[in-house]
Parts: C-alpha cells; sequence; structure tokens
C-alpha cells in the first residue's frame, strides 16, 4: 500500500451516489448495437489521433516534438477513458454474473469451495468478494498492483455512471487523466445535481488550465456542497491524529504526522522561520537539511535557544465576512498552504494572531480585489494583495507559496509595464526566470486569470489561487458557472443593493 494512501482510502464506492453492482447498464443493456457504437466512437478516436502521430514523422524542431507530446498526451487521456468504460463494464458483468450463479440451484457445487466459504464465515456472492475477486483478476490482466486498480476501478465507476461529462471529455483528449481523477474523488458524498454543477466549474479550467488547479477548486467545492458543518467533519477528523513512518533506502526513514491542518501550518512555519534566521556562515548545511534538523532537535531536545514561535510565523487566513453574516454554519475560510477550513478553526488561528488585515473578496468569484491599507506603503499593500488573490507562483502547475515567491510584471517593467494589481503576479525565482530568460510568456486576463505561452507555442491558463468561478473559459454558455452560493437574508440584500422585486417574499 502506498503509505500516503494510509489515510485516504478512495476506493468506498458507496460514498458514490451511484446505483449498486448489479442494477447498472452493462454493454448489453441497450442491446449489443448500441454498446457497438459506443465502443467503436471510443476507440475510433484513440485509432486516429495515433494515426496523426505515426504520420506526423520524427519531429526535427521542438515545437514538432511539442505538439506531438501534446497529441500523445490526448491519446493517453483517450486510452485511460476506454479503460475506466471496460473496468466499469466489465464489473458490472462479473457481479451480475455472480448472482446469477447464486441462483442456478441446478450448478454443480464444489464441496471444499463450499466448506471454506462456511469455515471463513462468508458468502462467495456477496458484493465485497466479488469486488475483491475482480480487482485480482483485472490486476492481473493490467499487470498492476490491486491497490492501483482498486483505485482505478473507483475512478471508473464515478466516470462511467456519476460523471459522464467529464468521461466525454476525457475520451476527447481534452483533458488529463488525474484532473478527471480528481474530479471524481470530491464527488464523494455529493448529491448529483451538485457533482453536475462540480463539473459545470471545473471542466472548462481542466481543458486549459493544470491539474493542481483542478485540485484547489475541487476541494473547495466539495466542502461548500457537503451537507454536514465543516466544524464537525473537523472535529471527526481530529479522531484520526495519528503517526505513521516506512523505512526507506540508504539508513533513511519518513515520518508522517496526520493533524489538524491549522497545527500543522503552524508547525511547519515555525521550522521555516527557525530555518530563514539561522545565520551562521560556517554552516554546510542546505535549508531542507537545516529544517529537518531543527524538526529533529525540537522533538528530542527541545526547541533551540531562540524567539521564534508559531505565532511569530505568519499564518494568513481569508475569512468572507459576507458569507459570515449570511449563514456561519456554511463559512469556510482559506488557510494559506492548506485551503479550506472550517470557521471554527480559522477564528481559533486568528485570536491569537499579532495583527489583522482587511481582505476584500469578490463575492461572485472569489477573487482577492483589494487590501487594508491603513498600517502598509503601497508597496506592501499590494504585495498582501497578490499574496491573498494569488496564493501561490502562478506559473502553470506551481504551488510555491508566497515566502518562496516575489512581485512579477506580467508586462515587463522595462517595456513600460505598471506596478499596479492587474499588472503584477507572485512568481517563485525560478519561473521568472522562465519567463524572463527563456522566452515564457503571461498576459493578463480581465478575470485575473494569466494566460501563458511558451517559447514553443503551448499555451495554458493559470487563474489566481483564490477565484473560485470562471469567467472567460467557455463563451458558448450564456451564463458563467458558479461555486454554490448562501442564501442572503434580505437585510444583507438590502446593505448590498440588491432590491427584490415588490412581490418577493421577504425573509
Amino acid at each position: 500500500m502506498n503509505k500516503r494512501e494510509v489515510f485516504h482510502n478512495d476506493d468506498d464506492a458507496h460514498r458514490l451516489h451511484i446505483s449498486p453492482p448489479g442494477t447498472r447498464t452493462d454493454p448489453g443493456t441497450d442491446g449489443m448495437w448500441a454498446a457497438n457504437i459506443e465502443q467503436d466512437t471510443i476507440f475510433a478516436q484513440l485509432a486516429a489521433i495515433t494515426k496523426e502521430l505515426h504520420q506526423s514523422g520524427r519531429a526535427i524542431e521542438p515545437d514538432g516534438g511539442l505538439n506531438q507530446l501534446k497529441l500523445l498526451g490526448q491519446a493517453r487521456s483517450m486510452l485511460d477513458a476506454a479503460e475506466a468504460v471496460l473496468l466499469a463494464d466489465t464489473y458490472e458483468l462479473a457481479t451480475k454474473q455472480a448472482a446469477q450463479t447464486g441462483t442456478q440451484e441446478f450448478l454443480i457445487e464444489d464441496p471444499l469451495q463450499t466448506q471454506a466459504a462456511e469455515r471463513f464465515g462468508v458468502d462467495p456472492q456477496s458484493e465485497p468478494l466479488v469486488r475483491a475477486s475482480f480487482i485480482a483478476e483485472a490486476a492481473g490482466a493490467l499487470r498492476q498492483s490491486d491497490r492501483i486498480t482498486q483505485n482505478r476501478l473507483f475512478t471508473a465507476e464515478g466516470l462511467r455512471y456519476l460523471c459522464k461529462e467529464t468521461l466525454n471529455e476525457l475520451s476527447q483528449g481534452t483533458i488529463t487523466t488525474k484532473s478527471a481523477t480528481e474530479i471524481v474523488a470530491q464527488s464523494q458524498d455529493l448529491e448529483p445535481d451538485n457533482v453536475q454543477q462540480l463539473q459545470q466549474v471545473l471542466l472548462p479550467i481542466a481543458r486549459t488550465g493544470s491539474d493542481r488547479s483542478v485540485k484547489d477548486r475541487a476541494r473547495k467545492m466539495r466542502e461548500r456542497f457537503l451537507p454536514e458543518p465543516v466544524d464537525e467533519r473537523h472535529d471527526r477528523g481530529r479522531e484520526t491524529r495519528s503517526v505513521i513512518w516506512w523505512p526507506e533506502a540508504d539508513g533513511m526513514a519518513v515520518l508522517q504526522l496526520r493533524i489538524p491542518a491549522e497545527d500543522a501550518l503552524a508547525i511547519l512555519n515555525t521550522v521555516n522561520w527557525h530555518a530563514r534566521n539561522h545565520d551562521d556562515p560556517e554552516d554546510l548545511r542546505n535549508e531542507q537539511q537545516r529544517r529537518a534538523d531543527i524538526l529533529r532537535d525540537a522533538i528530542l531536545d527541545g526547541w533551540p535557544a531562540s524567539e521564534g514561535t508559531p505565532l511569530k510565523a505568519r499564518v494568513s487566513l481569508t475569512i468572507p465576512a459576507l458569507q459570515m453574516l449570511a449563514d456561519p454554519s456554511r463559512t469556510l475560510a482559506d488557510l494559506e498552504g492548506y485551503g479550506p477550513i472550517g470557521i471554527g478553526a480559522a477564528l481559533r488561528v486568528a485570536k491569537d494572531a499579532p495583527s489583522l488585515m482587511a481582505v476584500l473578496t469578490d463575492p461572485w468569484s472569489g477573487a482577492v480585489i483589494d487590501v487594508g491599507r491603513r498600517r502598509y506603503r503601497p508597496s506592501k499593500a499590494l504585495k498582501d494583495l497578490l499574496r491573498e488573490r494569488d496564493n501561490h507562483c502562478r506559473f502553470p502547475g506551481c504551488n510555491r507559496l508566497p515566502e518562496s515567491s516575489e512581485i512579477d510584471h506580467v508586462d515587463d517593467w522595462a517595456k513600460g509595464g505598471h506596478t499596479n494589481r492587474t499588472n503584477s503576479q507572485l512568481l517563485c525565482k525560478r519561473h521568472q526566470m522562465f519567463k524572463h530568460a527563456l522566452g515564457w510568456q503571461s498576459t493578463y486576463m480581465p478575470d485575473g486569470s494569466v494566460n501563458w505561452r511558451s517559447p514553443n507555442g503551448i499555451l495554458q491558463v493559470e487563474l489566481p489561487g483564490s477565484v473560485t468561478s470562471v469567467q472567460n473559459f467557455d463563451f458558448e454558455r450564456n451564463q458563467t458557472p458558479m461555486l454554490p452560493a448562501s442564501e442572503l437574508p434580505a437585510r444583507i440584500r438590502r446593505v448590498l443593493g440588491w432590491y427584490d422585486p415588490p412581490d418577493a417574499e421577504v425573509v
């Protein structure tokens, strides 16, 4: 079992709102003619893109090679979509076959097999055993581990029976398998209508953005859709606190700590504070080595003799005041470096903060659009704005935190670009080098997203971390898909200037 998966068993298919095995559609449900049409459609697209790759010949320029890599990525998505369909359909056939075998009394039973089942107290026709047996068979066919096949079957069922739009996009090669897997994973415990809205928001992002963008927004959406208040789930999650370890090569080992997110970030920020403020020219350790040594010494010998504490390290929280007024029980704060947490946990962190900063967010998209300026010079205010708006480095797929990033001009200062929020972004040093030295280009979009173009013409759109809706991704839609909104009582609607028609019911 993968160590990271010890705490995350994603194969609980009962958490997906789909019909139980044995009652779903399979290739023969709607007739073999329809099944063959679907089969031809899936593999015809894959065959076409494979043919295009074959006929394109060997690339002699970087742009040609990158285009072939793009086609390969599309082919991989199509192949994974075909695998998902086959896995889900074959499992359904296996489940129905097992049920049919159990009801055919004329079949000759193996007495030894029957005795073994009685001795173990199991029913060979039960769904969990049929599932386990099928996973073992499929793992053999795919030459994968049972664990990998188990996770893929879970994703396949979600795509086949719940997230059908996502499966369609995957089968066309327009999104990656990782994004599709994340959409299914975050659909657990959600009602089908909420899953539909989840797809409407995430699929336009998945077509052009990074997998990380999809994952971050999927987590936030799921938190908002879940019916159980987040603080209750957080309290239940605290019961899973634990420490595990596993050995690695060269006499090393990994220690994994599962604790509430606010505690984990406080520990991490404290370690980082000590590592950054360790000024010894004779110390040849790199920062990662210092961080590991500091944490080891703190646990075994006590904290080093200095003034760094979790409270002095910055823990950034965004608490939406409008949502708190509308419905405190449904309010989610955003913990920098982690994501959505319950308002109860956020207030516990905020009560010990040495200072607070007002952050203005767009109530529709969630994007940070301004920060309090009463205590800071404009340059400091801009830095705070970018920290809250972007959340991390704005290069596609990069998640380096603001501490590891700097303000960068989207349109270069040397070419007349201004220092303001519409021409500034956070970039880590590595990706500043990409932009300024390697020919990567970025263009600011009206919704706060940045359109990146690689030196050889590969385009990718990166949303700021605080944005939770889509503005410029799907021009065919009459309405922009949005995250679920809180119901606003009449008094808050009046504050915002939203006047209901005369015959509207006042709450």
